[in-house]
This record gives C-alpha cells, structure tokens and sequence, in this order.
C-alpha cells in the first residue's frame, strides 16, 4: 500500500515537472521573446544611448530563455540585431552564423554579410550578401549603388 503511494506521488511529480519544463517554460520564452522583439523595434529608433541600454537589458532576457531556444532561427536574429545595437560585432556575427546553422534565409545573410563589412572582412562580408541576393535580388535595393553592383556580380544577377 506504501508503495503504490509512494509511486502515485513520484508519478506526480514527473508529471509536474514535465508540464512546466514542456509547457510552462516554452510559453514563458515565447512572452519574454515577443516582450523583446517590441523594445528592439523600439531601440532601432532610439538615440545611441537609450538604444545601447534597450539592446543590453534585450542581450540579458534573451540570454534567460537561449537555453530553450537553441533551434529558433529568430531567437539568434534578435539576439544578433540586439548585439548590433550594442556594438558586440563579433557576438552578433556568432549568432546570426549559429542562425545558418538552422535556416538559410536570406536575412540571416543579409545581416551577417552587413556585420562582416562592419568588421572590415569585406569579401565574406559581399559573399553573404551575394549570396542573399541569389536568393531575393530586391536585397541589392538596400545597399549602397557601389556595393550593390559588387555585390550583383558576385551573385551573377547583372
């Protein structure tokens, strides 16, 4: 009788944990996810100053639900628009490259393509953008008449 209690309660507590670690958790990642993906709107807009300290405040959430997160392509987007924001380079690089891992969107290419020239490492820097641009040419329409016709004729899009 003791046992069967005993396995009742044990069974319980799985249970309980396996909710909140399959339901709770996901679900509070998704509220803080959408909750930063409003401020980093806000923060594109901002002075440097009030956008560095949005983009640093959205770099810790984000890193609270990174754990749960670890095969969303958007969570490493936001993670890296957010490192941009804050001047981390090299951190937003990682992440939109860990986003490729994933995905193989045009944005993610767009926006490490973007950081690589930020970084001064521009043939890998146009190669991303190329590469983009193979696969929406209206990405050419957002840069700059000099490096667009690079950029064009890399992706071979005369």
């Amino acid at each position: 009788m003791l046992t069967r209690s005993l396995l009742r309660v044990a069974a319980l507590i799985v249970a309980a944990f396996a909710i909140h670690r399959l339901c709770v958790v996901p679900y509070r990642d998704n509220l803080l996810v959408g909750e930063v993906a409003r401020r980093s709107a806000l923060a594109q807009n901002a002075d440097p100053v009030q956008a560095m300290s949005l983009a640093t405040t959205n770099i810790h959430e984000l890193e609270r639900a990174e754990a749960g997160r670890r095969l969303d392509p958007n969570w490493y987007l936001l993670y890296g628009a957010n490192c941009e924001l804050a001047d981390r380079w090299h951190d937003a690089e990682i992440a939109y490259t860990r986003a490729l891992r994933i995905d193989n969107r045009p944005e993610i290419y767009v926006n490490r393509g973007l950081v690589l020239l930020h970084l001064g490492r521009t043939s890998e820097g146009e190669a991303d953008l190329a590469t983009a641009a193979r696969f929406d040419p209206g990405v050419l329409n957002g840069l700059d008449e000099l490096l667009r016709a690079r950029v064009a004729a890399a992706a071979g899009l005369h």
